[in-house]
């Protein structure tokens, strides 16, 4: 590596961490210009100057049934990037979230790219399940980029000898920028859709979420729906189940990407677990949070993970500060009666607003990105004197 033009591989598999890595490759950027950005991700990544070895993140998956019945593609991907590393023999390798892939990876680059310093960007989730990863981390990373206040701890009590840094959390970067937009005030409730961002999340997600719309329009009056999407593909597969279930009808706009201006104008959202709900608690917009997967999926998860709620932004109050409807109980009539007092009490929405408010107070001050390249780079320096 000369001096200021290191060769960094960013691998991201899923689009909420394609999109996490190209606000990081962007940082990269201004700090390296002359750098050479290689690896894998998704379409944000590319967008942001990846020289991208081919889109992972469109094939993510959800759930061990699903990733039993990919096995052999993904086994493929594996060895194109495995080999694609040892290739190019980058000065770093940073591994942003997606750890079924990512961990067994980061054995592997051991072995093909030695002298590549490795870095692990938004924590696997060791805290919640399977904690003896940490260990393994701790043998294998040169820097662990955590994003939330008590990762930072976990590590320090668990792996004491692995380079953890709290660097906060992206999303804040995002908000930043959008906080002075006015909120508009309208004379109906604006209601958000968020049903996930992966194909098998939407399929199983949306069908309940229409049914969920028809029988609130019919006990809350004047409301109206925002169905966000991540991207042009997203749109597609909605128009196509909308329609399959006759909801042409419903007062009903679709909007692609995840942005933080229509949550900002809503009064709430139904969400599914995962990065939207952190999106909008930023937005201090109430939320019903949802989720379903195969049930032999959630049969062994609930066997595995040692935790009492799904949703990050409970996890990060410690209690529940936003009802969660899960597998079976998240059917219409629930949700719709639920969403029906949360838009028609508002002492209840005025307590959850208090209560994200105090969720996000935790999660540190914007710069998150710009601190993770500061980290990056005491790494890279140490690589350069050696």
């Amino acid at each position: 590596m000369s001096k200021g033009n290191p060769v960094i591989y960013i691998i991201a598999g899923e689009a909420s961490g394609d999109r996490h890595a190209a606000e990081l490759l962007r940082e990269l950027k201004k700090a390296y210009p002359d750098g050479k950005f290689l690896g894998v991700g998704g379409p944000h990544l590319k967008a942001a100057g990846q020289q991208q070895l081919f889109d992972l993140a469109r094939h993510a998956v959800v759930g061990l049934t699903d990733v039993l019945l990919n096995i052999r593609k993904f086994r493929a991907f594996f060895q194109r990037v495995q080999d694609d590393i040892k290739e190019q023999q980058p000065d770093a390798v940073i591994l942003v979230d997606f750890p079924g892939f990512n961990l067994r990876l980061a054995e592997k680059v051991k072995n093909v790219a030695p002298d590549a310093k490795l870095i692990y960007y938004i924590a696997p989730q060791v805290w919640a399940w399977k904690a003896g990863r940490a260990k393994r981390m701790q043998e294998l990373l040169d820097l662990l980029l955590v994003i939330f206040p008590f990762e930072k701890e976990w590590f320090a009590k668990h792996t004491p000898l692995l380079n953890t840094a709290w660097v906060g959390h992206p999303a804040l970067d995002r908000w930043k920028k959008l906080q002075d937009i006015p909120t508009e005030k309208t004379a109906y409730k604006k209601v958000v859709l968020m049903p996930g961002s992966r194909r098998k999340e939407i399929t199983a997600h949306l069908p309940i979420l229409l049914e969920t719309c028809r029988q609130l329009a019919q006990v809350v009056p004047d409301v109206k729906f925002l169905l966000l999407v991540n991207d042009a593909n997203g749109r597609h597969l909605v128009e196509q189940i909308i329609e399959k279930y006759a909801a042409n009808r419903l007062n009903m706009e679709i909007y692609e990407g995840y942005q933080l201006t229509h949550l900002s104008q809503a009064d709430m959202a139904f969400v599914a677990s995962g990065t939207a709900t952190l999106e909008c608690a930023l937005a201090n917009l109430p939320m019903l949070v949802l989720y379903r997967t195969n049930p032999i999926t959630f049969f062994i998860g609930r066997r595995l993970v040692n935790l009492n709620a799904i949703s990050i932004v409970n996890l990060i109050a410690e209690k529940k500060v936003v009802p969660e409807f899960l597998q079976g109980n998240a059917n219409p009539e629930s949700l719709s009666l639920a969403a029906k007092h949360l838009l028609t009490n508002p002492e209840l929405e005025a307590k959850m607003k208090s209560e994200l408010r105090n969720v996000i107070q935790q999660l540190g001050e914007p710069g998150a990105n710009r601190r993770a390249v500061e980290e990056i780079q005491k790494v890279l320096a140490q690589k350069q004197k050696a």
